[in-house]
């Protein structure tokens, strides 16, 4: 497993939660957003992909979320459904147009979506669709384990408290993988 790209800014979910937040529909904003966006017309909202003229392979999603709020900011609560539709589908353009540009030079053999981003049911089609030309198989779990990343930090923290495996504070020698 290979580390490629980062953010410059926000993550994929993370800006999910924030326009959630726009809009006034709760946390986590991932599901609240793909179901009210299954509702909607993304063609009704344009927003620009972040990035798309850079040659860089990275994310950035705080321009896009700016866009998202202008548009919530102009609307009625009735326009939602078709924000949220774009939005959902211009993040998930920027994450398979960046994907596309770093597989040219370095196809995939395979591809994991992992944390509460790979619950998103029209990013793991779009993902799993871009995959085919390259004959990579899509590696998912299933719906059920797919939470967000804090979370499964947190339970992994309770399951370690449960333990009693402390750790002390000046050890630097502090492994970040939870092996319980």
């Amino acid at each position: 497993m290979e580390t490629v790209a980062t953010t410059m800014d926000d993550s994929y979910g993370e800006s999910f939660d924030k326009v959630a937040k726009m809009m006034k529909l709760g946390y986590p904003g991932g599901p609240v957003i793909e179901k009210l966006a299954s509702k909607g017309n993304p063609s009704h909202v344009s927003f620009t992909v972040p990035l798309s003229q850079s040659p860089l392979i990275a994310f950035s999603y705080s321009g896009l979320k700016n866009q998202v709020r202008l548009a919530v900011e102009s609307s009625s609560a009735d326009a939602y459904p078709d924000i949220a539709a774009a939005f959902q589908k211009t993040a998930t353009d920027h994450l398979i147009q960046k994907l596309k540009k770093y597989f040219k030079t370095n196809p995939p053999i395979r591809f994991a979506i992992v944390g509460g981003a790979s619950a998103n049911l029209y990013l793991r089609s779009q993902v799993e669709y871009m995959l085919a030309s390259y004959k990579a198989p899509l590696l998912l779990a299933p719906l059920e384990y797919c939470s967000d990343n804090a979370a499964m930090i947190g339970r992994c923290a309770l399951e370690a408290y449960a333990l009693e495996a402390f750790v002390n504070h000046m050890d630097v020698s502090i492994n970040p993988r939870c092996k319980l």
